[in-house]
This record gives structure tokens, C-alpha cells and sequence, in this order.
């Protein structure tokens, strides 16, 4: 799959890093994993899981051309 490079560094991503302790590609990896885009077993082992309004949040950001 291939991710732009600017949602790395998308604002959201940042928070959502931050407030997970993580970097930013393993708060993509696990949006793409908990949404059935990537399967689990490809990414590497997360120790978090995303909430539902954090995963729209994502998914806004996939609608707005971001992935």
C-alpha cells in the first residue's frame, strides 16, 4: 500500500502519536489493521487499539485523499 508521506506528519497523526506513546506509521498501521485494510498479522505488534471516534477521525482523513 502505498502511504503519502504527509500522513505522517498530519497533525492528527501527531496527537494521536503522542497520546499513544508510538510514532506516527504505527498509528497508520493500526488504523489500517482495526479497518480491514492490512491483516494483523502484517504489521508489527501494537500495543494499543484505536476508539471508535479516533478511528473516524482516520477514516476522514482516508476520504480527504490522505491514503
Amino acid at each position: 500500500m502505498n502511504i503519502p508521506t504527509e500522513l505522517y506528519e498530519d497533525e492528527v497523526v501527531g496527537f494521536l502519536a503522542d497520546r499513544y506513546h508510538s510514532t506516527p506509521q504505527e498509528i497508520v498501521q493500526c488504523f489500517l489493521a482495526q479497518d480491514g485494510r492490512i491483516e494483523e498479522a502484517g504489521r508489527k505488534v501494537i500495543s494499543f487499539t484505536l476508539e471508535n471516534n479516533e478511528m473516524e477521525i482516520m477514516r476522514g482523513l482516508v476520504k480527504n485523499g490522505k491514503i
